[in-house]
């Protein structure tokens, strides 16, 4: 151990000593001399080696140890007690020089008899070398007192030597000194136990070395040679090879931060074309939103010009119908009876509105009249002669002298009536088919009443007096002639 943890032991040692004057008294010392306490180092028992002398054989330094015991317990228990060596001859060195073997350190190389009757007469025990007690020294412990008192320089000098037999036991067996029996028995079963482990060990260790020899015993020096030269071919050949792939991992390292730097590049790539994909998808998501918009607007719009379309304009703006015996347009009767005589002011406007129909439906279909031009005026319609450049009134009330002017008007209208409907069936008879083909007049337009001259179905349109069956009943068919008319353009546009 260090000699500065010998002599910090050391004034531990002392600074105890000098405690025992202000501790716990022990039991009480014999008559002859103050009393040594120490503390066994394991259990902490309290050691006491009172009233040994000098020169007293071993076995009369046995002290029981034991602070807890009754002061009238015996002192000479051996499980309780600490064996001292008694001090020799400073010449013993001398004697195992002359040849008595050195003793053995291990515990349980002495006989536990000779601890206890050291005067047995073994040579061992009778050539062992004890220092003298004026050059040892004690180690106390922190809490026990090693004395009761100091008195006399006696036993200062065996506390002294005491201590340093102590310590050097320590040194030399790596445990702390004094110790009871028990404790020292014990630390000699651990090294014990430790030696045979020690000890297979190393057995195995030899026979290792055995096999091992015996294994490369036939190996000659020539084969040791050859193997060591194909050991260094082979270094030679993965140290080029070790060169070879470090030059292809630079390669492959230049490599991989090239195309990191590439991916890099193409990760901005992406990234930009996610941007301008995301502002394209929107951009196009507006523009399927007002599409959408659009077509719907279209949609309903087509719908709506449809339902215009399949809407006759001219019969929500002339209603074409009957009332009993008199047709009617816009519900004005049109001619007079007897029984039922219309006021001229309901004829007229009549006239007037079927003059404007017809006039309309000729515009419309792109008919011009030949003979007659029609003039609508509300209830003062006319009709003009183109060849005489004369206007016929379309209106009442008539009379004798006047009569002759209003036939003329109705003639016209009958005549620009039969154009329209000769119009209507050139133009089927010119259209092609459901197949393609002319039509052959089956279904070409027809009046439902034909109209020849003045005449309607036979029927003179003339106005009669005091005969106005006639004369109402060809109005009444006129009109229904008028209304195929309508029906026919209808179903052109």
């Amino acid at each position: 151990r260090p000699r500065s943890s010998t002599q910090a032991r050391r004034a531990r040692a002392l600074g105890a000593m000098a405690a025992t004057a202000t501790a716990s008294s022990p039991p009480a010392a014999p008559a002859g001399g103050a009393r040594l306490l120490f503390r066994c180092q394991g259990c902490a028992a309290v050691l006491d080696l009172t009233g040994a002398p000098e020169d007293a054989a071993p076995s009369t330094l046995v002290h029981r140890a034991d602070a807890r015991a009754s002061p009238g317990e015996p002192s000479g228990a051996m499980d309780e007690s600490f064996m001292v060596l008694p001090a020799g001859p400073r010449d013993a060195p001398d004697a195992r020089a002359a040849g008595a073997p050195p003793p053995d350190p291990r515990p349980d190389a002495r006989d536990p008899d000779a601890r206890r009757t050291p005067n047995s007469g073994s040579p061992r025990s009778s050539s062992l070398h004890v220092p003298s007690m004026a050059d040892s020294f004690v180690v106390l412990p922190r809490s026990v007192s090693r004395v009761d008192t100091v008195s006399g320089s006696n036993l200062n000098a065996r506390v002294a030597a005491l201590a340093r037999i102590f310590d050097m036991a320590s040194d030399e067996t790596e445990a702390d000194h004094p110790m009871c029996l028990e404790c020292a028995a014990f630390t000699r079963d651990e090294i014990d136990a430790r030696a045979k482990e020690a000890e297979a060990e190393c057995e195995i260790h030899r026979k290792c070395l055995e096999e091992l020899e015996r294994l490369r015993g036939g190996e000659t020096l020539s084969d040791v040679e050859a193997e060591a030269a194909r050991l260094e071919f082979e270094e030679r050949e993965v140290c080029e090879e070790t060169k070879s792939l470090e030059d292809e991992l630079r390669v492959l390292n230049a490599e991989r931060f090239s195309l990191e730097e590439a991916s890099r590049a193409l990760d901005a790539e992406e990234t930009s074309y996610f941007h301008e994909f995301n502002e394209f998808k929107a951009l196009l998501r507006t523009h399927v939103c007002e599409r959408d918009g659009l077509v719907t607007k279209v949609e309903q719009t087509n719908r709506q010009l449809d339902r215009l379309r399949k809407t006759n304009v001219f019969n929500d703006a002339f209603h074409i119908w009957f009332d009993g015996p008199f047709g009617t347009v816009n519900g004005f009767r049109l001619g007079r009876l007897p029984n039922a005589p219309v006021e001229w002011d309901e004829i007229n406007a009549a006239w007037g509105m079927a003059c404007l129909l017809l006039s309309t439906m000729s515009h419309a279909a792109g008919v011009t009249f030949e003979h007659y031009t029609l003039k609508p005026l509300g209830s003062f319609s006319k009709v003009r002669e183109n060849s005489k450049g004369v206007e016929y009134e379309l209106y009442g009330p008539v009379n004798i002298l006047s009569s002759h002017r209003y036939d003329k008007a109705m003639t016209g209208f009958l005549s620009c009536l039969k154009e329209f409907a000769e119009f209507a069936r050139e133009s089927d008879l010119s259209s092609p088919g459901v197949d393609g083909d002319v039509s052959d007049g089956a279904n070409a337009f027809k009046l439902p009443y034909d109209i020849d001259g003045d005449k309607i179905d036979g029927r003179k349109i003339g106005f009669p007096f005091n005969r106005y069956e006639r004369w109402t009943a060809a109005l009444k068919i006129t009109l229904v002639d008028l209304k195929a008319c309508l029906a026919w353009l209808a179903n052109q546009q």
